[in-house]
């Protein structure tokens, strides 16, 4: 289950790897997006659908994994997008850390035992990772933090953050989790 899933990219990558994905996302053109995209890669096993995250199109225990690439304040990809930082206010991480703590309670009851649960932001703010993953920690005790990915990523609290200067890329930081 990708519950944040337009435009579509990552759901046609798991999709390509023989996985079923239901791609979900709140906004019907963002949907249009999936769709398209996964019709123009030839990702079969892509099914999108319109669905709020916090209520996901799915029953509880069905999924293998969950990935929430999550709404936040984008400041990691700041390097291509300067002006960004022009459309956040001051409270936008907090903001955003709470609707992203109400997204991973809604992804975790969907994994069934041993499922993985992938939380990831396209931002390096505390509020947004750390902060979100002590909420797992505090709120969802069945799940086990998995070993971050190695480099260029670098050790984050129980996840992990790729710095743009040490790639070249945008910076975000990636949380894995299984349930127990």
């Amino acid at each position: 289950v990708d519950l944040c899933a337009a435009p579509g990219g990552k759901a046609t990558a798991i999709a390509h790897t023989g996985a079923t994905v239901l791609a979900a996302d709140l906004q019907p053109h963002r949907v249009g997006l999936v769709a398209a995209t996964a019709q123009r890669t030839g990702a079969n096993g892509v099914h999108p659908v319109v669905a709020d995250a916090r209520h996901p199109a799915a029953r509880p225990g069905v999924a293998d994994a969950v990935l929430l690439d999550a709404p936040c304040t984008g400041l990691g990809v700041l390097r291509r997008r300067p002006d960004a930082r022009w459309r956040l206010d001051p409270g936008a991480p907090d903001r955003l850390a709470g609707l992203q703590r109400e997204l991973v309670d809604a992804a975790v009851p969907l994994l069934r035992p041993g499922g993985v649960l992938v939380y990831s932001v396209c931002t390096l703010t505390a509020a947004e990772s750390t902060g979100v993953d002590r909420h797992v920690a505090e709120a969802h005790p069945r799940l086990e933090p998995l070993d971050p990915p190695g480099e260029p990523w670098v050790p984050h609290g129980r996840g992990a953050m790729l710095l743009p200067q040490a790639a070249s890329t945008d910076g975000m930081c990636l949380f894995r989790y299984r349930a127990g």
